[in-house]
Formats: C-alpha cells, structure tokens, sequence
C-alpha cells in the first residue's frame, strides 16, 4: 500500500495535479500528457526509497521491485498485442508467472489492452523519460543541484510531454 500512496497520491498523481492546475497553460492543464502524469507517479515511487523513505528496508525495496516489473511487463505487454501477435495465454503466462501479478489483476490486465493501446506503455516511457532528464540535468548542475528545486521546475510545466519539459529545462 505505501508504494501505492506514492503513486497515487503524494508526491505522485496528486502533488502533480495540484502543480498542472497553477499551470499558467490552459491547454496544458486540460490536454495533460499521459506519459508525462503516470510517468511521474512512477518516478516517485523510485525518487522516494533513494532519499530514505522506508528507512531503506529490503521489504520496500521488494515491493518497489515488484511495482516496477509491473510497469516494465505491461509495455512489453502493449507492444505485444499492438505490434505483434500475443494471445491471450501468453500475455497471461507474463504478467501471472513472470510478473507474479493475481490472476484477477492479469485479467484486467488483459481487458486494458484489448480496447486500448500505448497506455499501459506510458508509465515505462514516462518514467524512463524522467529518470533521464534528472540525470541530465544533475550532470549540467553539478554540485549546484537541488532535487525539491528540479521538481519544481519540472511540474511547473504543467502535464506536458516530457521531450518538451526537457527542451526547457536544459536550455542554455
């Protein structure tokens, strides 16, 4: 559940929400960027362990690691059904027997990608979109570097692409 909280609330769906609704951009507010919203909630998750939340215990590290096999195996999953030929059977031998996800949750799983496509790929991409601009961004800072200060920055932009954020955030 605390890996959940994260995602869902704060510092995930929630703080960015409240960052996207002071976005001086209309559109940004209204037309939000999935990779950019799930992909934050997904970041936090990560960003919150690496400064100590759970006291570092091995048990949140697990459940992060489970969290994130999620997040990486529902992309292999869309891009499975959408760009090639997985069956039904398959995509439930992944996310049951190699994801370890409930049955049940696979089978939602399941109905998800059938009537939609490339959003259960949008948190990995978000993520890793994310999770790259931070490095870079750390790396142009150097020792001038303040992660609540890239935060800020970064929801200031409201929901919009990550590609787009990161043009402004590393502008010279």
């Amino acid at each position: 559940m605390q890996i959940l909280d994260i995602h869902e609330a704060i510092p995930g769906h929630y703080t960015q929400l409240v960052y996207a609704n002071k976005s001086p951009s209309l559109i940004k507010s209204l037309l939000g960027n999935g990779a950019m919203i799930e992909g934050w909630a997904v970041y936090t998750e990560q960003m919150m362990l690496e400064n100590g939340y759970g006291n570092n215990q091995p048990e949140m590290w697990l459940m992060w690691y489970k969290w994130h096999l999620r997040t990486v195996c529902n992309t292999i999953l869309d891009y499975s059904v959408h760009a090639g030929n997985m069956s039904k059977d398959e995509a439930m031998h992944l996310l049951v027997k190699e994801a370890f996800q409930q049955k049940a949750e696979a089978e939602g799983k399941w109905k998800r990608v059938s009537v939609s496509n490339v959003q259960l790929t949008s948190y990995y991409t978000g993520y890793k979109e994310i999770i790259d601009l931070r490095r870079d961004y750390k790396a142009r800072l150097e020792d001038k570097f303040d992660l609540k200060s890239f935060h800020e920055k970064f929801l200031s932009y409201g929901s919009a692409p990550v590609r787009y954020i990161r043009e402004l955030m590393l502008e010279k």
